[in-house]
């Protein structure tokens, strides 16, 4: 099947990254612009700890970190308003393409699909990353903060002072959220090695080391390549490209300015091309892609098909005239598609010849080609090897010698708290509801309990506290005792939110382990129930389905991955519903269900047609083609099949053709019934 480029360990570590804040002083960020870079940006290729790093549990067992990442943001930073987050998710999706594809052999039956699936990836990470931090986990709360000055500034340790003092001005409840009241400080002194003083860089480092300790301070050199140098691109090369956002207008709250845009925001029919040529393209009109294959429209199907478009349009504005749809995915009537032929020239949508790519062109037709052209800057021109290398150094010492110790530190002081309270009754009302109390969590119409809120320091958030810290530096058998024991005490006091996510952090423990077995695929499941319908919180079931589908799949249980991610699906968003069915009926390739798997990819397409996703919508009809053309469906199924086809790519006449001619020559051909 279609394989993520992250293993499921690996997505799942980098989902519960730890998080780490940067306050970066102007002096400081000048610095960093020189390369065309902020600070953030700056640290972004090196976040990956290539060393090993240890650390001792509160028994004295030494616990050793591989790999692991850091996830740096800058402390002013925000997730997106919904509806820009909506935007970004279906970018996400429209700018990845995949041409590359394998073939599978399942019987007599030759499969071709892709190779990777990037859409899926570029709209999962970006799903995760517009998420709101929640109170009830703080995998997503700040545990670290990065204090960056330069050497240019008149003062250093003073502007230290002053940006110190400013963290504590967060109000409690507004973001940024920190993981607790005591989130460890680093100290970074920005150095210029061609403009600033290197005797005062060393006179003022050497003042921050007395200060703060030598463990908590580093002296960043950078900017040694002299700027006669910059112009020369080639030296190196470009890390950070793949880190940045590809248009930087998405990170802003202008919706009106965010490009590429799909045709549905662009307004209506008004907006869509009315004609096209392959030698130009103007602005505001699609690119055709080239790898349409022109072939003769049939004359004796040329009455039948001729009313298709017709039908297709209408039946197609009434449907979905009063749904409420996401940015992206109306249903625009249109009298021309992007893949409608030009000149007269009739193309085809039969599926590309074995071997051949399905989408060959880079170019979505999703996206409109008046977007403004971006000068791609030059990233890094002012650093040269030893810069580099000093970044890498930065984070390796910020995780050895100061992050490590720090949540060594962290674990037994919260340990020593848990055991201190273990066993103490928190009131007579939880008591109570302990033993009397009856509501179970999951069930369909159950309505969520308000009633528990928890303080900063109760037992149970301490408990939750130490399960996040251990997991996110990979102590998860510790880790699983903590969500355990912390899953009956929030079920006791019915917080269910607490409960659902103290479930599927332990269900992640028990996979990290290799231990998963049955009961913790449960308390997956009541994860993902609970957070849909006592809590209706659908972007917490979404995730903890994603992840899920990963461990499942990991396993070999794609069958049970393939329950989850179809039960996720809904009317609320056609494009999440048509990635989850696409991934499902992927599953289905293992267990050798290919009918299963063709009427999925179906599924998919109709639902990324109702997206506004016309390339993939075609894709995943080219790939449940190659399964269904070596069977029939009764005569009137197979017709209404083909005509869901031909309306949701919303070819021409000449375009249905093919596909009808092989609709009313299956009997003949002798082929099998599907």
């Amino acid at each position: 099947m279609a394989q993520c480029k992250l293993t499921p360990r690996e997505f799942i570590g980098n989902t519960f990254s730890p998080q780490v804040a940067v306050v970066c002083s102007t002096a400081a960020d000048a610095a960093c612009q020189k390369n065309n870079l902020s600070f953030v940006e700056l640290l972004q290729p090196f976040c990956k700890l290539n060393t090993e790093g240890h650390f001792k549990d509160p028994q004295g067992n030494t616990v050793t970190i591989r790999n692991l990442r850091l996830s740096v943001q800058d402390i002013n930073a925000r997730p997106p308003e919904p509806s820009l987050a909506k935007k970004m998710l279906n970018e996400a999706v429209s700018t990845a393409l995949c041409e590359r594809t394998t073939t599978i052999h399942i019987g007599t039956t030759e499969l071709d699909i892709p190779v990777s699936v990037p859409w899926f990836e570029a709209w999962r990470e970006t799903f995760l990353s517009v998420q709101f931090p929640s109170d009830h986990e703080f995998t997503k709360h700040l545990l670290a903060c990065m204090i960056v000055v330069s050497t240019a500034e008149d003062n250093p340790l003073e502007k230290i002072q002053t940006m110190g003092a400013q963290l504590h001005q967060s109000i409690p409840g507004k973001l940024p959220k920190w993981f607790n009241n005591n989130a460890l400080r680093y100290y970074i002194l920005v150095h210029d090695s061609i403009q600033d003083d290197r005797n005062k860089a060393e006179i003022v480092f050497t003042e921050m080391k007395t200060i703060y300790g030598a463990n908590n301070c580093f002296l960043l050199q950078m900017n040694s390549r002299p700027p006669g140098l910059s112009d020369d691109n080639t030296h190196l090369p470009d890390p950070w490209s793949q880190f940045l956002t590809k248009h930087t207008e998405l990170s802003g709250g202008s919706e009106q300015s965010s490009s590429p845009r799909t045709p549905a925001d662009m307004g209506g029919v008004s907006a869509m091309p009315s004609e096209l040529t392959m030698e130009t393209s103007q602005a505001g009109t699609p690119l055709m892609p080239h790898n349409c294959v022109a072939l003769p429209s049939p004359p004796d199907l040329a009455q039948l098909v001729s009313g298709v478009d017709t039908i297709s349009l209408s039946s197609e504005t009434s449907e979905s005239a009063n749904a409420q749809l996401e940015v992206g995915q109306e249903a625009v009537p249109v009298t021309i598609h992007p893949l409608s032929p030009d000149n007269g020239k009739s193309q085809s949508f039969i599926p590309a010849a074995k071997g051949q790519s399905v989408i060959n062109s880079p170019i979505n037709t999703n996206v409109w080609a008046d977007s403004p052209n971006y000068v791609v800057a030059q990233h890094g021109a002012r650093l040269s090897t030893q810069d580099l290398e000093r970044l890498r150094t930065l984070i390796t010492e910020f995780c050895l010698r100061s992050l490590l110790p720090y949540v060594e530190k962290q674990i037994g002081l919260l340990n020593d708290v848990i055991s201190n309270k273990k066993g103490v009754s928190r009131s007579l009302f939880s008591a109570t509801r302990r033993w009397f109390g009856t509501n179970k969590p999951g069930i369909p119409g159950s309505a969520p309990s308000n009633a528990v809120i928890y303080t900063a320091e109760s037992p149970e958030l301490q408990l939750r506290r130490l399960g996040d810290l251990c997991f996110m530096f990979g102590h998860y058998s510790l880790a699983y005792q903590a969500y355990h024991s912390a899953k009956r005490d929030f079920a006791a006091d019915q917080a269910w939110v607490y409960y659902a996510g103290a479930l599927e952090m332990a269900a992640l423990s028990a996979f990290m382990q290799g231990e998963t077995n049955r009961k913790t695929i449960e308390y997956m499941d009541d994860a993902i129930l609970t957070y849909a319908n006592s809590c209706k919180m659908p972007q917490f079931a979404t995730r903890a389905t994603l992840l899920s589908a990963e461990c499942l799949k990991g396993r070999g249980l794609c069958g049970e991955a393939a329950k989850q991610l179809i039960r996720m699906t809904s009317e609320d968003s056609d494009l999440r519903s048509a990635l989850l069915l696409e991934q499902a009926a992927y599953c289905f390739i293992g267990p050798k269900m290919m009918r299963k798997y063709a009427f999925h990819a179906v599924l998919a397409g109709h639902r990324f047609s109702k997206a506004g996703q016309r390339k993939h919508s075609l894709r995943c009809y080219q790939q449940a083609y190659q399964v269904s053309s070596g069977y029939y469906l009764s005569l009137p199924i197979e017709t209404i099949f083909y005509i869901r086809i031909i309306r949701d790519t919303r070819c021409t006449s000449q375009e249905a053709g093919p596909w009808l001619k092989i609709t009313f020559t299956s009997q003949s051909e002798g082929r099998p019934r599907l």
